[in-house]
């Protein structure tokens, strides 16, 4: 483990733990008891997870970091896509997490040493794409009011089984007893697999890969909702689900500029549109 150290100062004196570390490390309360529940806070050495455990002056207060992840972290570099004083938007590569220990998240705030770094929303760990991360709190409120509001348009690419009917289809089933609609549009056909794009209206969990799945083109590489769809052998060679966050827009939550950014057609998303025969 490696350890970044704070000594408590003497304005900073009877603060309690979980205020100390969140104001430190600019992290909602949640974020902090994380943190605390993982046990990845020492107090003078000693390993603290009582959120209410109070400080006095000239403590030293660690937060421990697996080193193992900051190799695997200092090996990984992430494309960013649009950067200014309150916002990052990253491409996130698919098989990592968005947020908490050893997710992209993480890789970033050490990449731009911006500890303060958040991700304002989700992507699956096997979703690749545009992902929106806070730099400061104030930026990650105004955005989340954002993505609340429905002022921030999300459009996915995907590749399905399936040749899909062409035009462009309505999705409109509940998810968990919520209102979920997606709309899908044919971006070309083969014999055996559909490259669509997907623009959401609301924002469920896995709403696309259900709402797919359910018109019997689920999203291929899907393993859990294409589970019953019987696979050739190059579809049973594809290592992850076929879904890619490709564009985002919004207004700047600042300047209220009008921004849209893109994310390119990661290498293996391309590679199946060749091997299916599809643009």
């Amino acid at each position: 483990m490696q350890t970044t150290e704070y000594i408590v100062r003497r304005s900073e004196d009877h603060n309690l733990l979980l205020d100390y570390i969140a104001r430190k490390l600019k992290l909602s309360k949640k974020s902090a008891k994380v943190l605390l529940d993982r046990r990845s806070i020492t107090v003078n050495g000693t390993r603290i997870w009582m959120a209410r455990h109070e400080l006095r002056v000239g403590d030293t207060v660690g937060i421990l970091v697996d080193a193992e992840e900051i190799t695997q972290s200092a090996k990984r570099t992430v494309a960013i896509l649009y950067r200014d004083d309150h916002l990052v938007v990253a491409a996130k590569p698919s098989g990592i997490l968005a947020c908490g220990a050893k997710s992209l998240e993480t890789v970033l705030q050490r990449q731009l040493n911006l500890p303060s770094l958040r991700a304002v929303h989700r992507l699956d760990r096997d979703t690749s794409g545009c992902l929106i991360f806070a730099c400061d709190t104030e930026t990650f409120d105004r955005m989340v009011v954002a993505f609340r509001d429905k002022t921030v348009t999300k459009v996915y690419h995907a590749i399905l089984h399936g040749p899909m009917k062409p035009g462009e289809h309505r999705v409109s089933k509940p998810i968990g007893g919520q209102t979920a609609i997606s709309h899908v549009r044919i971006l070309d056909v083969s014999a055996k697999a559909s490259h669509v794009s997907v623009r959401i209206e609301t924002g469920r969990t896995h709403q696309i890969r259900i709402h797919l799945a359910s018109v019997r083109h689920p999203v291929m590489g899907d393993r859990k909702y294409a589970s019953g769809v019987k696979l050739s052998e190059k579809q049973a060679g594809i290592p992850r689900q076929m879904l890619h966050a490709q564009a985002l827009r919004f207004p700047h939550p600042f300047t209220g500029t009008p921004m849209r950014v893109t994310a390119p057609l990661p290498s293996d998303f391309t590679q199946c549109l060749k091997t299916f025969k599809l643009t």
